[in-house]
C-alpha cells in the first residue's frame, strides 16, 4: 500500500512536471505570437503614418504649384499692362516730337 501511494505521488509529480512544461511551452508560444502581432501592428502604423505624410506632402506641393501658377499669371498680366502703358507713352512721345518738329 505504501508502494502504491509512492507510485501515485510519483505519477502525480510526473503529471505536474508535464503540465508545467506544457504551460511553459504555451507561454513561450504566446509571447512569440504577441511579439509578431506587435511587430505587424507597428509596421501597419508606420505605413499608415507614411501614407498620411505622403498625402500631406502632395497636397502642400499641389497648393504651392497653384500659388506659383497664380503668381505667374498675375505677373504676366502686370507685364502686359506695363508694356501697354509703355507703348502708349512711346506713341505720345513720338507724337510730341513730331508735333514740335512741325
Amino acid at each position: 500500500m505504501v508502494e502504491e501511494t509512492i507510485r501515485e505521488i510519483r505519477k502525480t509529480e510526473q503529471e505536474a512536471e508535464e503540465i508545467t512544461a506544457h504551460a511553459k511551452g504555451q507561454g513561450t508560444q504566446l509571447l512569440e505570437q504577441t511579439r509578431q502581432e506587435t511587430e505587424q501592428a507597428k509596421a501597419a502604423m508606420i505605413e499608415q503614418a507614411q501614407e498620411k505624410a505622403k498625402a500631406a506632402r502632395e497636397t502642400a506641393q499641389a497648393a504651392g504649384e497653384r500659388r506659383l501658377a497664380e503668381a505667374l499669371e498675375s505677373a504676366e498680366r502686370e507685364i502686359a499692362e506695363i508694356r501697354k502703358t509703355a507703348k502708349e507713352k512711346e506713341e505720345k512721345a513720338v507724337q510730341t516730337v513730331i508735333a514740335s518738329l512741325v
